[in-house]
């Protein structure tokens, strides 16, 4: 019985702790196009490329799990 109470409250537990994250597709498309466009418009796209695409995959997920942010090239 023991064993099944501490299961029971371990679920519990677990269901209200964790967080339930929401990501939207289509927010993250449009933010790594505009981005893509702004780092192509100075050169960082071209002269370091790798670092370019990092940038815009941690940005971009987190703008589209619902953080807000002011990202570069937003709206353009």
């Amino acid at each position: 019985m023991k064993k099944i109470f501490m299961f029971l409250l371990s679920v519990l537990f677990i269901t209200f702790t964790s967080q339930v994250h929401s990501y939207d597709a289509t927010k993250y498309a449009i933010c790594y196009g505009e981005m893509t466009k702004a780092h192509k418009a100075r050169g960082f796209h071209q002269s370091n490329r790798s670092a370019s695409i990092l940038v815009k995959e941690t940005v971009c997920k987190a703008y589209a799990e619902g953080e807000d942010l002011n990202y570069e090239g937003k709206g353009q």
